[in-house]
């Protein structure tokens, strides 16, 4: 319907310019005939002279000269206006020609990551990324291809909660009155953990096209790789800002650098994995499992880390400014991390091997806070930080006789 109306509307514009060509030969005709008469009238009798003739004739000329320079305005006008007609319809065609060719490349991309065959996925997840970067308009659709592909060929393996774990939600379940969520099915054992695992290669491939895909392009949605499994997958320098991955078991993935600010990661397993200089401001993990990672320079200000188990973690100057630490088990390396402003209520820090007075008085501690027996649980500043903390929320300050 719009197409003819559009069809209809160029068709009238043509039969004007047209008309006006016309009216414009027709006035020129006119102009050359009469015009000099009416001017030269009163030289044009039986005394016509030389050089009066001479005079009307150019006259005449110049009025011809006019007449021509008008009529090819309107014919240069006439052509410039078919042209650019031409150029918006040739231009439509090529869109349209280049939508058909996206959706024919889609449609076989598609039915390649479909199929059985290793090779073949690998071929339809990297012509996906092609087409993600060729059309902006097929970006989401693209994305979540490939996302449901990992959560399809890669499912996290499902075990029921540690005694220790159930522990842990009841206490955060009374604290801030969420439901009981932890029925899980299947079962997972230490050796599946620990064991060497990386993802297939095309699952690899496509966390890693997810990992590097274009950016400043709105993006109205989260990346869903919850409930998957990504043990010993390589997403380092990976693009993942605001991704679900909630349960996602990551042990042993390599994370140096990646962009994970805003993430969920509630619950996830990432023991073990190499997160350097990783990008984690305001992301989300609590009862997450950090035990034994790394991440050293790692930026977790701002981050929830209620309830976290960081028990071995290196994280020699990480960035834990802001960050909630409530019931958190830190029992880390902290050697130069930055602690500025973090909440340490309930904090583990009884087997923090290295911590110091001074990241402690420059964080938020509490007379809830577990610190370990001797010089830092005595020390004059800590217990004086403690005290300010305490009065400033309108707590009741600990009695330390």
């Amino acid at each position: 319907m719009k197409e003819s109306k559009r069809r209809g509307k160029q068709a009238w514009v043509t039969v004007w310019y047209v008309l006006v060509v016309l009216a414009g030969i027709a006035l020129a005709g006119v102009a050359m005939w009469e015009v000099p008469w009416w001017i030269d009238d009163h030289y044009l009798n039986d005394n016509l002279k030389q050089p009066v003739a001479t005079t009307v004739t150019g006259v005449r000329t110049a009025l011809l000269a006019i007449g021509a320079g008008g009529l090819a305005a309107v014919g240069i006008l006439y052509t410039h206006r078919t042209l650019q007609h031409t150029r918006e319809r040739d231009g439509e065609q090529a869109e349209l020609t280049r939508e058909g060719q996206y959706t024919d490349r889609y449609t076989k991309a598609v039915g390649q990551i479909a199929s059985a065959n290793p090779v073949e996925q690998l071929g339809g997840i990297y012509a996906l990324e092609r087409i993600m970067r060729d059309s902006e308009k097929d970006h989401i659709t693209v994305v979540e291809v490939l996302a449901a592909f990992v959560r399809e060929h890669a499912p996290a393996p499902l075990q029921p909660p540690s005694t220790q774990h159930r522990l842990r939600l009841a206490r955060r379940r009374l604290r801030v009155g969420t439901p009981d969520t932890t029925a899980q099915r299947g079962s997972l054992t230490k050796r599946d953990l620990w064991d060497p695992h990386h993802p297939a290669e095309p699952v690899q491939a496509a966390l890693t096209v997810l990992g590097r895909r274009p950016e400043g392009r709105d993006e109205p949605f989260r990346i869903n790789l919850a409930w998957t499994d990504l043990r010993g997958a390589n997403l380092d320098g990976a693009c993942l800002e605001g991704a679900h991955l909630s349960k996602a078991h990551l042990e042993k993935a390599t994370l140096i650098k990646a962009h994970l600010k805003g993430a969920n990661l509630t619950d996830a397993h990432l023991e073990w994995a190499t997160m350097d200089a990783a990008h984690l401001e305001g992301t989300d993990l609590t009862d997450a499992h950090l035990e034994d990672a790394t991440m050293r320079s790692a930026h977790l200000e701002g981050a929830n880390l209620t309830d976290a188990r960081l028990d071995g973690a290196v994280m020699y100057g990480a960035h834990l400014e802001g960050a909630n630490l409530t019931d958190a088990y830190l029992w880390a390396y902290l050697f130069g991390a930055h602690l500025d402003g973090a909440d340490l209520n309930g904090t583990h820090l009884e087997l923090a091997p290295d911590l110091t007075a001074d990241q402690l008085v420059s964080a938020r501690p509490r007379h809830s806070t577990h610190l370990a027996e001797g010089d830092l649980g005595a020390n004059d500043a800590v217990r004086a930080r403690i005290t300010a903390v305490e009065e400033k929320e309108g707590r009741r300050a600990p009695d330390f006789r």
